[in-house]
Order: structure tokens, then C-alpha cells, then sequence
């Protein structure tokens, strides 16, 4: 078999996997709301079932994903992508009147695949690659989301779905051949989860607390939350159809590209707090200006800023996240648990966010978007205090890594 690296491996994983996202976050979002005549209701009620059901694989599955039938796990959440798909297809213009199947389908799939790739990528990148892998991942998953945004904007407008099931068809094969090529090599001794001992190390870890909270917010905000959704619907009120749309994302995805390469070869990590608090301040401020004057440039103006903090903010927690979960405290003994308890917090955050998602389809927008401005405030404040914290030597994100030999 082709010898390949797990950090290769992991690499090409995750571009595949954003190709298969960006249809499902920008497109699948528009055809909703196009079938719904523009209500959010059904969008909302599609992304808070997700959400719930996305952890429910990762509890459920918790004691496998500490077995080598982990790799097997992995490799039909790929594959439920296609069940995913191949639903959309025959549901058609009924997919709203069966929201909740779609909510359920996609919450399984992401869950059974990110129960076991967030231990895979803990274990498979070096804590002194990350930034570099993060980085380089994140400018080219920007470089091919602008080819195929275009792409498949044109496509659904000229063919339809079922044209684009054979491009996601493809995208699937050839990500399970690289999941056979990925070498487990740290597979726990205890193959069941122990959260009584573990929520020790919590109590005692400043570091893994923060991560937590950090993770919350961002369930709140990026991960899963109604920033996401909010931000699309204004988007679509100036940009209302798939190429337009396209289109738009392609210019933000090329600045997304940028961000990441300064990330993974120019950002120093001293700089990280600084980065945040930066980028995230003029965000916010941008966001309040587009809620109190929605049109072309405001947009434009909020997502050039939210593009770019959204990347850096993400990525360095991303790290932050990965690096711990290599550290002495959690080891391969604990990594399942640290994950599972990351997404509970994650999906707390995600419930909330959704809600007043939901709330806006019967109260006056302007009541619920304050929210989300206070809840990025949060996010940047709990993030930047996290490096801080590891600037003045009271957080050793490197000390101690457990190194897997490829």
C-alpha cells in the first residue's frame, strides 16, 4: 500500500471534507430558504436538530472510538455523506415538509466522523506542525472553495442536484482510500471512557476549563451557531441567487486563503492575543454598523472583517485545543473524554444560538441580534485571555506532548 504520512493524509482529508461543507453551508442554506419563500423557520429548526444530533454519535460511540474499530468508524462517516445527499435528492421540493429527517441525517454523519478525526488529528500532527498545518489547510480549502463555489452555483442552476451527488460520489471515494492510509498508533489501553477520573484532571487543568469555555462560545458564535445563519441571510438579500452567491464567496474565500498562509508562516505566537482582540473588535463593531444599516457595502465591510477573524481566531484555539489534548494532563488515556465533554460544551453553546435563531422568525430581528454582538464579545475576550495566560508562562500548551511516530 502508498506509503503516505498521517499528517498527508489528514491534510487532504480536510480539503475534501470543506468542499463537502461549502455546498451544505452556502447552497443547501439558500435552497431552504428559496423553498420556504423566505422563512428562517425551517432553516432554524434543520440546524437545532443538527446540532443535538451531532452529539449524540459522539456519546454513543464514545467506548469505540477508544478501540482500532475507530478507523471503521471513520470511514462511514464518510460514506453517510452520500445517504445525506442521495435524501436531498429524492426529497426535492419536500424537503422543507421533512426538515427534521435532513436535521437527523446530517447530525449523524458529522457526528460518527468528528468523534474519531479530532483524536486522529490530536495524534497524526506534531504540536510543533500545527500552525503550519492549519494554516496551509485553511488557504487551500479557501483556494479550491472558490473554485467549486463557482462551480457548483453553476451547476445546480443549469443541471440541478443530481449532477452534483456524482461530483460529491467522487469527493467520497477517494476520501475513504485516504482513510485507509492513515496508521493508528495510539490507541488507548483503557477501552472505556472514564469521565469520574478524568473530570479530575479538569478541576485541576486552568487550561482544559478555558478550552471548555472557549468551546461554548464558539458553539454560541461560529461552530454550528446562528452567526453563520444570520450573516447568510443578509448576504441573500442583496445576493438572491446561487451564482451570486458564488460569486461572493469566492472574493471572501481568496481573502480566507491570504489570512491563512499569514497564519502558518508570518503570525508569531506572541502575537495571537493581539490578533484577536484586533481583528474581533473591528468585526463587532462592523456588525453593529450592518444590523443598524443593512446594504451592499456594509455587508461587504463585515465580512471582509469577519472573514479574517473568524480564520485567526479559529485556527489559534483550534491549536490551542489540539495541543492540549496532547499534553501530560490527557495523553492518549483521556482524549476521548477531553473531546466528548468539548462537543457537550460545543452543543450547549449550538442549542442556545439556534433558539434565538428560531425566536427571529416571530419577534423583531433588531431584540435578538444584540445577542450575538455580546456573544462575540465573549468569544474574543475568553479566547485572547487563554494566550495571554500562555504568554506569562501559566499556560504550557507544549509541555509534555505525547509524539506519534508516523
Amino acid at each position: 500500500m502508498l506509503k503516505i504520512r498521517n499528517y498527508q493524509v489528514l491534510f487532504y482529508l480536510n480539503l475534501l471534507k470543506g468542499v463537502i461543507d461549502l455546498f451544505i453551508d452556502s447552497f443547501l442554506v439558500l435552497y431552504l430558504l428559496t423553498l420556504s419563500d423566505g422563512n428562517i423557520l425551517p432553516l432554524g429548526i434543520y440546524k437545532i436538530i443538527s446540532m443535538v444530533m451531532l452529539f449524540i454519535p459522539f456519546y454513543l460511540l464514545r467506548n469505540v472510538c477508544k478501540t482500532k474499530k475507530r478507523g471503521m468508524l471513520l470511514k462511514i462517516g464518510i460514506c453517510l455523506n452520500l445517504l445525506f445527499f442521495l435524501v436531498i435528492i429524492l426529497l426535492r421540493e419536500q424537503i422543507v415538509d421533512y426538515i427534521y429527517v435532513i436535521g437527523v441525517l446530517y447530525g449523524i454523519k458529522e457526528g460518527v466522523y468528528y468523534s474519531v478525526i479530532n483524536v486522529y488529528e490530536s495524534d497524526g500532527v506534531s504540536n510543533a506542525e500545527r500552525a503550519r498545518f492549519q494554516g496551509n489547510t485553511v488557504a487551500l480549502k479557501a483556494i479550491l472553495a472558490v473554485s467549486f463555489s463557482m462551480f457548483f452555483g453553476s451547476l445546480i442552476a443549469l443541471a440541478g442536484f443530481l449532477e452534483s451527488f456524482l461530483v460529491i460520489l467522487g469527493i467520497v471515494v477517494v476520501m475513504v482510500v485516504l482513510a485507509l492510509l492513515f496508521r493508528d498508533k495510539a490507541v488507548p489501553r483503557t477501552h472505556k471512557v472514564q469521565f469520574g477520573k478524568f473530570s479530575k484532571v479538569v478541576l485541576k487543568n486552568k487550561n482544559i476549563r478555558q478550552i471548555y469555555k472557549i468551546s461554548f462560545l464558539l458553539g454560541l458564535t461560529y461552530s454550528g451557531g446562528a452567526i453563520t445563519s444570520v450573516t447568510t441571510l443578509y448576504i441573500i438579500k442583496v445576493f438572491s441567487d446561487s451564482f451570486s452567491m458564488g460569486v461572493f464567496n469566492s472574493v471572501f474565500n481568496l481573502l480566507a486563503a491570504g489570512v491563512g498562509v499569514v497564519f502558518a508562516k508570518y503570525l508569531k505566537k506572541k502575537n495571537y492575543a493581539y490578533s484577536i482582540v484586533g481583528s474581533m473588535t473591528l468585526t463587532i463593531v462592523s456588525l453593529v454598523v450592518m444590523i443598524l444599516d443593512c446594504n451592499a457595502m456594509t455587508i461587504i465591510i463585515f465580512n471582509f472583517f469577519q472573514t479574517i477573524s473568524q480564520q485567526l481566531t479559529n485556527m489559534i484555539n483550534t491549536n490551542a485545543t489540539l495541543n492540549i489534548a496532547n499534553s501530560k494532563a490527557i495523553q492518549a488515556k483521556y482524549k476521548v473524554e477531553y473531546f466528548t465533554l468539548r462537543e457537550l460544551m460545543l452543543t450547549m453553546g449550538r442549542v442556545i444560538s439556534q433558539g434565538l435563531f428560531i425566536a427571529m422568525a416571530f419577534v423583531d430581528v433588531t431584540n435578538i441580534l444584540p445577542f450575538f454582538v455580546g456573544f462575540l464579545a465573549l468569544y474574543m475576550l475568553s479566547s485572547a485571555r487563554l494566550q495571554w495566560r500562555h504568554r506569562r508562562g501559566h499556560a504550557q500548551l507544549l509541555e509534555a506532548e505525547v509524539v506519534v511516530e508516523d
